[in-house]
């Protein structure tokens, strides 16, 4: 520390200026941390509380008309009701999924036995790929690729992995329970306290008022958006998938229709990269009128919903955030942090972006030269 920065009071002695308020800011740091640190297991269990919560105020506010402004009566409705629309559906869907996984892996598993798929999956004279063999055999020994080995040996991973992810999930049954019971307590607090909460967050902070409001809109419309825009549309595009393989006559359509709402998620690949190759499997099998309607299907259905479904879900507010920057955002949340990913990604993209444009609004003549 410099000798400008202290005064001498008396022979011997330095006073450093402030000396509580810094004491005072570290101390406040410290303890924060802590408490971080002691809330770490339940963070995210918090932080999706407080997106559901957000997502659901508007019918909150609806519960509170009802009610005529009694808070802990509105705030049990619409915990309840976040329970009975989101909660409930997916404990369901959950356990109707890990049995369509087990069938679908043992219908492959012993289709391939059976021997069925050998005219596709064999290089022999008669096959589906034996013109391509015999194209390409002077470059590349296809006979060496043992196709049908390889793809038992894919199944017999999936297989593997299913397994293990239910052994887990059995074995943090305990853990699941009490996250879950953690968070509809914080649901129902959110919606009780949420406004005096957030009012206190903003008294706390540092930031003129206009830069508070501003913030907490960009949020409200990205929870908005991730919540109704993408978690929605992709779990429409999933029931409208699965509809379509029920129709097209394919085995196990909910554990289908799961794979295409979990990679709607991503902008680039989408739905289509279940239900394209779908189409071409029932083409080479010869069902060409199942192959033709899931292409048509696919494309003005499935596809459709993106661009319809989407709009009117979110209301016609936007972010404006750039789609390539989503992509990149919620691709890097769900490989470094899951599933979550998906939530918490877009947020803080948000966050960095209302930042940027605090920075930018207060420091723009110094930028100009």
């Amino acid at each position: 520390m410099s000798i400008s920065s202290a005064k001498v009071r008396k022979e011997g002695s330095l006073i450093i200026d402030n000396l509580p308020g810094y004491f005072l800011i570290a101390a406040l740091v410290f303890v924060i941390a802590f408490m971080v640190d002691i809330m770490s297991p339940f963070l995210t269990v918090v932080f999706v509380a407080a997106v559901l919560t957000i997502a659901f105020y508007p019918i909150h506010k609806i519960f509170l008309g009802w009610f005529r402004g009694w808070g802990r009566t509105a705030s049990a409705f619409s915990t309840l009701l976040v329970i009975l629309v989101i909660i409930v559906p997916i404990a369901f869907f959950v356990v109707l999924l890990a049995s369509e996984a087990f069938s679908t892996y043992q219908l492959v598993q012993q289709k391939i036995n059976s021997g069925v798929f050998d005219k596709y999956l064999l290089w022999k004279d008669g096959g589906v790929f034996y013109d391509l063999k015999q194209r390409i055999d002077p470059v590349v020994d296809l006979e060496s690729i043992d196709l049908k080995k390889n793809i038992i040996e894919v199944v017999q991973g999936l297989s593997t992995f299913l397994v293990s992810q239910i052994a887990d999930f059995i074995k943090s049954l305990s853990t699941i329970v009490l996250s879950l019971v953690v968070m509809i307590f914080c649901i129902y607090y959110f919606f009780k306290d949420g406004v005096a909460i957030v009012k206190r967050v903003g008294i706390l902070s540092p930031f003129p008022s206009i830069y508070e409001s501003q913030l907490f809109a960009k949020i409200k419309i990205m929870v908005k958006s991730v919540v109704f825009g993408v978690f929605m549309t992709a779990v429409v595009q999933g029931i409208a998938g699965g509809i379509g393989f029920a129709i097209a006559g394919i085995s196990n359509p909910v554990f289908w229709g799961t794979a295409m709402a979990f990679f709607s998620l991503f902008p680039v690949v989408g739905t289509a990269i279940v239900w394209v190759p779908a189409v071409v499997v029932l083409a080479i099998l010869g069902d060409y009128w199942q192959a033709v309607f899931l292409l048509i299907y696919g494309v003005f259905v499935i596809g459709s919903i993106d661009n319809f479904v989407r709009p009117f879900l979110i209301g016609g507010k936007s972010t404006n955030t750039h789609p390539l920057m989503m992509f990149l955002v919620v691709l890097g949340g769900v490989v470094t942090m899951g599933l979550k990913g998906v939530i918490i990604g877009p947020i803080v993209l948000i966050m960095m972006m209302s930042f940027l444009h605090i920075y930018e609004f207060e420091y723009k003549k110094v930028l100009k030269k």
